[in-house]
C-alpha cells in the first residue's frame, strides 16, 4: 500500500463544491458536514492506496466587533447600512461565523486531519459597505506541509485539492524529491490551469455527483 498526503486548500476547493452544486443543482451533498466532505475526498482515493494525513487550510473569520473598530470614519456611514441590512448585514455576517467555528471545531475530529490556520487580513470595504477580507498565510503554510513530506519521505504520493496555481512551487519540490504529484478533477467542472497540469504526474478524474452521493450515503468507495 502506498501513502498519500492530501491537502486541501480549504476556500479554493469550496468554492469548486459551492459552483458545481448550484449549477448541477445537486442539493443532497452538505460540503459544510465535515463527514461528508471526508467521504468525498476519501472517495479520490484507489485501492492499493492509503492516506497517510490530510492537511487542512483555512483561517478562522474575523470578529465583528474587531472589523467595527477597523473601519475608518470616512466609510463608516456604509459600514452601518450594511450592519443593518436583514439579508446581507450582521446576522448573516455572525450566522457565517457561527457556522464556521463549528466546522473548524469538527474538522479536527475527523480521521487522519491535521488543520493548519492562516489569518483573515481586513482590506476595507467592499461596494455596498461588505468587509473585504484578504487571506494571508494559507499558502505558505501548505508548502511548508509539501516540503516536510516531500523531504523526509513521509508518503510515496500527494493529492493536492486546489487550483491556486501558487502551489506550483510546492509540486515541484514534491516532484524532485521522487514523489508522485495528484490532481484530483471533477469531470463536471471546467479544465484545471494549464500551469498545474504541467507539474503533476496524474489528474485523476472522478464524477461530482457520483462521489457526492456516495458520500451522503456513508460510502467513501
Amino acid at each position: 500500500m502506498e501513502k498519500v498526503a492530501l491537502f486541501i486548500d480549504w476556500d479554493n476547493f469550496r468554492a469548486t463544491l459551492s459552483s458545481l452544486q448550484k449549477r448541477l443543482r445537486f442539493k443532497d451533498f452538505n460540503f459544510n458536514d465535515c463527514g461528508q466532505l471526508i467521504n468525498l475526498v476519501n472517495a479520490f482515493m484507489e485501492d492499493d492506496e492509503k492516506i497517510y494525513r490530510i492537511y487542512f487550510y483555512t483561517a478562522p473569520m474575523i470578529p465583528l466587533e474587531e472589523i467595527d473598530r477597523l473601519v475608518s470614519p470616512k466609510y463608516r456611514s456604509a459600514f452601518e447600512k450594511w450592519l443593518a441590512d436583514p439579508k446581507k448585514g450582521k446576522e448573516k455576517y455572525l450566522r457565517k461565523m457561527e457556522l464556521s467555528q463549528k466546522f473548524l471545531k469538527e474538522i479536527v475530529r475527523q480521521n487522519y486531519v491535521a488543520l493548519r490556520l492562516g489569518k483573515l487580513k481586513f482590506n476595507g470595504l467592499k461596494t455596498g459597505g461588505y468587509p473585504d477580507m484578504v487571506q494571508k498565510e494559507v499558502d505558505m503554510l501548505l508548502g511548508l506541509d509539501i516540503s516536510h513530506v516531500s523531504y523526509l519521505r513521509l508518503a510515496q504520493k500527494i493529492m493536492l485539492f486546489s487550483k491556486d496555481t501558487d502551489i506550483v512551487p510546492a509540486m515541484k519540490t514534491a516532484r524532485i524529491n521522487g514523489l508522485e504529484v495528484i490532481l484530483p478533477k471533477f469531470s463536471e467542472d471546467g479544465e484545471l490551469s494549464e500551469k498545474l497540469i504541467k507539474h503533476c504526474d496524474v489528474v485523476r478524474e472522478k464524477s461530482f455527483v457520483t462521489l457526492a452521493q456516495k458520500a451522503v450515503e456513508g460510502n467513501p468507495s
